[in-house]
């Protein structure tokens, strides 16, 4: 959808909600606005990662605080640009949940992410797989591990009992427990743009190695029980779709005060505040629970276009309007939008976090 169309679009449904209209107002094009096909229905809300709920709440404090125009289509936190943000959960199953081998081997899993989740036709700016081994514990030092990470061989049969592990992504030695590693895998989706897989495979390996410091801490329980028990795995996926993003050196444009005493009839912003609750979009919006995305209404009389924010065309349109009435009078229109984001779950268990243009109207005028 073009940025005019999604514009005329916004202008319409806000129109819809702000006369109270609800009987003609159409769910389904709300959603097409917002690209999505139909409301998700996900079971319940999953936690919300660390990174997503901080880039969320930055965003909404800057935006509180006014500040200059954000450029959300860049992710500062990341260092990539992008609008769209999903987290896939790990689907896959452990290979072994015995005892370690006397190799040291800790655990063998299978990591496998529907990525046809992502359909966003955008271009993929970042992949980034977090493995997480649980909470640092200063008392309750383990061994140090080695996590090796391989592409799945076969990422096509997932029937078999032990996929093989293929070419080798990344090894690293860390002490346990350690928290969460990250690991860019840009590398194996560099084709992904072109060719959308269904799914990632990939095949990792924790290994225990001798314990640095033997009897120094008690251990009460078997340090791969513990990592086989707190282990997290998620793949963040980050992509950009520039139709829906707006350059960020846009100007605000010079507000012209209305005389005082002036007619309450005139184009000005009215507030219209969009509760998700009302519209039954809290069982799946996480956040935020609505937002105010105001209105614009009120007359533009060619004696007061000069002071209703208008354009030079609005001016010239109330012109010929009074020589031809056959030209249209100009109306009262968004002349300045502000962005927003939103934070959802749909119906895969995949937590988003969305860019949306022109979603607030700050300012209005003749047009």
């Amino acid at each position: 959808m073009q940025p005019s169309q999604r514009l005329l679009t916004l202008v319409f449904l806000l129109g819809t909600l702000a006369w109270g209209q609800t009987a003609k107002f159409e769910e389904h094009d709300f959603l097409r606005f917002l690209g999505l096909e139909k409301a998700p229905s996900p079971h319940g809300f999953k936690p919300v990662p660390r990174i997503l709920r901080e880039i969320f709440q930055a965003r909404e404090a800057a935006a509180a605080a006014s500040r200059v125009p954000q450029d959300l289509c860049y992710v500062k936190e990341l260092g990539v640009r992008g609008n769209l943000l999903q987290l896939l959960p790990d689907q896959g199953f452990f290979l072994n949940t015995q005892k370690p081998s006397q190799d040291g081997s800790c655990l063998q899993k299978l990591l496998y992410f529907n990525s046809s989740a992502i359909k966003e036709k955008g271009k993929l700016t970042m992949a980034r797989l977090t493995i997480d081994l649980g909470p640092r514990s200063y008392y309750n030092l383990g061994p140090e591990l080695a996590v090796a990470l391989s592409v799945v061989e076969d990422g096509g049969v997932w029937g078999q009992p032990h996929p093989k592990p293929g070419r080798m992504l990344a090894q690293q030695s860390v002490p346990g427990p350690q928290g969460p590693l990250h690991f860019n895998l840009r590398g194996v989706v560099k084709n992904w743009n072109s060719n959308r897989p269904k799914s990632l495979g990939l095949y990792l390996e924790i290994l225990a190695k001798e314990d640095r410091y033997p009897g120094a801490h008690v251990q009460f329980e078997n340090p791969c029980d513990r990592l086989i028990r707190s282990l997290h795995v998620s793949l963040l996926v980050v992509t950009l779709n520039p139709e829906h993003c707006h350059p960020s050196s846009r100007k605000r444009r010079a507000v012209i005060p209305v005389p005082k005493g002036s007619c309450r009839t005139l184009c000005h912003r009215h507030q219209l505040f969009i509760n998700f609750q009302d519209l039954g979009w809290h069982k799946w919006v996480i956040a935020p629970k609505g937002f105010m995305a105001n209105y614009c209404h009120g007359d533009c009389p060619f004696s007061m276009t000069t002071y209703l924010n208008s354009s030079n065309y609005a001016f010239m349109q109330a012109l010929m309007h009074g020589a031809d009435p056959k030209v249209p009078k100009a109306v009262c229109i968004p002349t300045k939008l502000s962005p927003m984001s939103m934070l959802y779950q749909d119906n895969d268990e995949t937590i988003i976090l969305r860019h949306y243009e022109d979603m607030v109207v700050d300012e209005c005028g003749c047009g």
